[in-house]
């Protein structure tokens, strides 16, 4: 059974979307804020609430009117950030109710294409988390590979941002695409660059949390050998007696 608050639905899209237009430029939109809010769902290590709250909303401006209206805002954006949630845990990410994507793919550019804000709100959030993303794949045997992968699965998820970006990006893929020709690709692959994210960061995050349950290995120590423990005897007439 989903937790509550799992489930978005268009009647919330919307309220959350007037709410925030309501606060007068102090927060994101909605559809940049469902796109910051899928970048942190992927993140390698949780990140809670009270880290990106006021980043998203806003502080000291475009104060609510009243904390009912405070409070309903802020239901709605956590709500929004569960159903995000959940859906990357269960590796079936998908934009939510309200962030129109457009059939003809060059539709979907820059900040008066719902998409377009989606892409900005996500790039937002991965600038946001660049070291948290480094410090991780850090530790990793396979890092260089690791960092091509989500430098890729950023451009193709951040395209829509704007013309300009994307063709940033076009001059680095191969066959000399179009811009059309690599907005049509970009597109058709959305849900499977989010799907590519949610397997990436939440796989490291798996695997840092079972590398930290797993103990480590104790040397093994010759039996003629000083015991580890510093006490001058030989490692046989000592602790290893014991074992």
């Amino acid at each position: 059974m989903r937790p509550f608050g799992a489930m978005w639905s268009e009647a919330q899209a919307e309220a959350l979307s007037a709410a925030l237009v309501g606060r007068g430029g102090a927060s994101m939109g909605y559809c940049e804020l469902a796109g910051f809010l899928f970048a942190l769902a992927c993140s390698p290590e949780p990140v809670m609430p009270s880290e990106w709250i006021t980043k998203v909303l806003g502080a000291g401006e475009g104060a609510f009117d009243g904390l009912d209206e405070a409070q309903r805002t802020m239901d709605l954006v956590m709500a929004l950030h569960n159903r995000i949630n959940l859906e990357v845990l269960e590796r079936k990410p998908a934009v939510p109710a309200g962030v129109e994507v457009r059939a003809k793919p060059m539709e979907n550019f820059g900040p008066d294409a719902p998409l377009g804000q989606w892409a900005a709100g996500f790039g937002a959030g991965q600038l946001w988390l660049e070291r948290t993303w480094g410090d991780c794949l850090r530790d990793e045997p396979d890092a260089r590979t690791l960092d091509e992968a989500l430098g890729g699965l950023n451009a193709a998820l951040s395209f829509f941002t704007s013309r300009e970006l994307a063709e940033k990006w076009l001059r680095k893929m191969p066959g000399n695409p179009t811009l059309e020709q690599a907005a049509q690709k970009a597109l058709h692959e959305l849900p499977i660059a989010m799907g590519a994210l949610a397997d990436l960061g939440r796989g490291l995050e798996q695997a840092r949390r079972e590398r930290a349950r797993t103990p480590a290995r104790r040397a093994k120590v010759g039996r003629n050998e000083p015991c580890p423990c510093g006490s001058g005897h030989k490692y046989k007439h000592c602790c290893g007696a014991q074992s």
